[in-house]
């Protein structure tokens, strides 16, 4: 173990000696960008674009990049103004995420109705993100304050703007999250590419959202997520039959859920207190979600086993060890699922449990593995996580089969064993998820299925009978024809082809003018990302999928974002999160009051970005924690409620 945590940080910080000076010499390879290098490197694209302005027109294979050794430190947030001779000196707001006309008022003690005089051109179109704001001074005519503030030049040291060139498979919500902008920001700046981004085209970024390092701000005290847990509210439950068996009055049932203040509903989640006797009314394949941190047992020492694909036989020299990194995605991977797991681990001894860990190459590709070698340090055991290839976790757990073995990113489902957990939700559980969800809201729910998609067709039937499906073609007059105007129209898409994806989103918008419309996906696929499909439009349909990870930023990700930098010195991939889930969630069950195969079995958590609530199906474990998304108002994905 110790010489794999050397091999890791000897990986991840491999570019660290080019520090020692002024700057180093870069070859570029084929097909690397200015943002890896940068990332490689843990400096900023900007600071490869000072030394090198010829990249910001795109990299050529085999020409030398220089490297600075210390970074250009960040532009100050505030652009110092320029002093005029004049007797007003007017503060310049740049509006923040989530703020409003009348919390900015408040924070610089004027009115709104002065603050909207000042700045009236500005607020013509409403308050945006990342606008600045004229803050008008008490005692001073608005209007001359306006007046003066726009003979105010923002100095800047040099120029506000640079170019990146767009590559193949780059998105402009994959280039504005890449460079720190919001999507906004992106298209304000580049008007030409608001319906299309064109392969090569030179887009205009703020070099100010690629300086500036991102304040990660601390998570607001509030109460104890693992205090509640959630309740699925079955046929035929009451406030009385619930209240007889949690010992919560209808008035303490309802103040914890306000959207039971009409009447229960079945399938409505209730949070409830984790300390109230549970309802014995569980359905079949349903996990209570609880606190697991909160009902920790620390007793004996457990063991825990990570088998994860280093293949340490490949890296023989500094020199292949290099080239792997630049040009092997699996190891990239692997590294960063185990960095996320070193977190998991580190959380657990602070924690003060008494856990081994064995961390085990398991030398496995797609093909082939070397699980024999290890079983003999895998006889005292409490839990594995890992192989990677479904092929080889089923092999584990028909290997040691009194083991439970975590499959901790295998998408597919075979051959189910009763210790075999699959930590990934299948297909068919997100499918699920999504009809459940759309039962809930009691709306009119039409299904727009291709006819590719018959056995997708036949789901949605046999679990919601209830929808109505447009037949023949898709048109207008079709589609108008299953609307309802009382309610909320819930509209399925299911289809491979981005001409329907993009035809059919058109008409929805156009019908959403005069219907309340959602667009219901039961598989998001890359066609919602394509470039031909404005993201203003998936936005304005409010647009809901399902997912096994949620992807919105919560404090809870951005302590976890904080804590890893701190460890490893760059930002998580989804990988490096998913390591830490998995993990941290395995540990948290060993040290359950019973044994971890009823924790398993019988207890649902939530840990980053990942929801583990696993079911006994044919024979097998299967993770059923599935979110659903929506895209909102404001540019961000959330958790739909």
């Amino acid at each position: 173990m110790k010489y794999l945590v050397i091999l890791f940080f000897s990986l991840i910080l491999c570019s660290a000696s080019a520090y020692a000076q002024d700057y180093t010499k870069h070859k570029v390879e084929k097909g690397e960008t200015v943002a890896g290098i940068a990332k490689k490197y843990k400096i900023t694209p900007y600071d490869i674009y000072r030394l090198n302005p010829d990249a910001k027109n795109g990299l050529k294979t085999d020409s030398i990049l220089l490297i600075p050794g210390n970074p250009v430190k960040p532009l100050p947030a505030t652009a110092a103004v320029k002093e005029e001779p004049t007797k007003v000196a007017n503060i310049v707001h740049q509006v923040e995420a989530k703020e409003t006309l009348y919390s900015i008022a408040k924070k610089y003690n004027v009115t709104v109705a002065d603050l909207e005089k000042a700045n009236t051109e500005a607020l013509a179109n409403g308050l945006k993100d990342g606008q600045e704001l004229i803050i008008p001074i008490k005692g001073s005519g608005v209007a001359a304050q306006a007046k003066v503030a726009e003979k105010q030049q923002v100095k800047k040291n040099e120029p506000s703007y640079f170019f990146h060139v767009v590559e193949a498979g780059e998105t402009k919500y994959s280039i504005a999250k890449q460079f720190g902008m919001t999507l906004q920001l992106l298209e304000e700046l580049n008007p030409e590419v608001k319906d299309n981004l064109p392969l090569g085209f030179k887009l205009k970024l703020a070099k100010d959202a690629v300086v500036a390092e991102a304040k990660i701000p601390e998570p607001a005290p509030a109460p104890k997520k693992d205090a509640y847990i959630d309740y699925t509210v079955q046929p035929k439950e009451t406030f009385y039959s619930i209240g007889k068996a949690t010992g919560l009055t209808e008035d303490e049932i309802v103040k914890l859920n306000p959207q039971a203040k009409d009447g229960l509903k079945e399938g409505m989640v209730l949070k409830l207190p984790t300390n109230a006797p549970m309802p014995d009314a569980v359905p079949a394949g349903t996990v209570p979600m609880t606190g697991l941190a909160t009902t920790i047992k620390k007793g004996e020492q457990k063991e825990l086993a990570l088998l994860l694909p280093f293949n340490l036989y490949r890296v023989e020299s500094d020199t292949v060890r290099a080239k792997l990194l630049r040009t092997d995605k699996f190891i990239n991977l692997t590294l960063d699922f185990y960095a996320g797991a070193l977190v998991a681990i580190d959380s657990a001894k602070a924690m003060g449990l008494p856990l081994k860990v064995k961390i085990l190459d398991s030398k496995e590709t797609s093909k082939s593995s070397d699980l024999t070698s290890l079983k003999a340090s895998l006889t005292a055991t409490d839990v594995i996580v890992g192989p990677f290839f479904q092929s080889h976790a089923e092999a584990a757990a028909a290997m040691f089969p009194t083991i439970p073995v975590i499959s901790p990113l295998a998408k597919d489902s075979g051959k189910p064993y009763k210790n075999l957990y699959q930590s990934i939700p299948t297909d068919e559980s997100m499918r699920t998820a999504m009809l459940n969800y759309l039962k809930s809201k009691n709306g009119n729910v039409v299904g727009v299925i291709d006819s590719k998609k018959a056995s997708s067709k036949q789901f949605i039937k046999a679990g919601f009978p209830e929808v109505k499906f447009v037949e023949g073609g898709i048109t207008t007059d079709n589609i108008k024809s299953k609307l309802v105007k009382d309610k909320t129209n819930y509209v399925i898409l299911d289809t491979e082809s981005l001409t329907t994806v993009t035809g059919t989103t058109k008409l929805l918008e156009e019908l959403a003018n005069e219907y309340n419309i959602q667009l219901a996906l039961m598989d998001k696929t890359d066609n919602y990302d394509h470039d031909e499909m404005p993201l203003t439009r998936l936005i304005k349909l409010k647009m809901l999928y399902p997912t096994f990870m949620r992807n919105d930023v919560t404090p809870q990700t951005q302590l976890f974002d904080k804590v890893f930098r701190q460890k490893h010195g760059y930002a998580p991939s989804s990988y490096a999160i998913r390591g830490f889930d998995v993990t941290f969630d395995a540990i948290l069950r060993l040290f359950q009051p019973e044994d971890i195969t009823a924790a398993l079995a019988t207890k649902g958590s939530e840990q980053v970005e990942n929801k583990f609530m696993y079911a006994q199906q044919n024979g097998g474990n299967y993770n059923t924690g599935v979110y659903i998304m929506q895209y909102d108002t404001d540019f961000n994905v959330i958790q739909a409620q």
